[in-house]
């Protein structure tokens, strides 16, 4: 485990579950931003897509359902 990791567990067991939750949103936002940053960095193709970005994802859907659920039905409104 790397010297951070070990004081980032120390801080999230000795704080209070709120200020963990704080803390540990802090840490996950800093790591999205982050991935974000990496993802910007990536080389792009002719049209600003990662290169081999569908062939990384060709598939991911599969055996999902695409079409959108039925409405559920309409709140009945007091009569005026």
């Amino acid at each position: 485990m790397s010297p951070i990791s070990v004081d980032l567990e120390n801080a999230l067991a000795r704080l209070d579950p709120r200020s963990a939750a704080a803390l540990e949103r802090l840490v996950r936002d800093s790591l999205a931003l982050l991935e974000t940053r990496v993802v910007h960095a990536q080389e792009l193709d002719t049209r600003g897509w990662p290169v081999g970005y569908f062939d990384r994802t060709e598939g991911s859907f599969a055996g999902e359902p695409l079409e959108a659920p039925e409405d559920p039905p309409a709140e009945s409104l007091p009569r005026w």
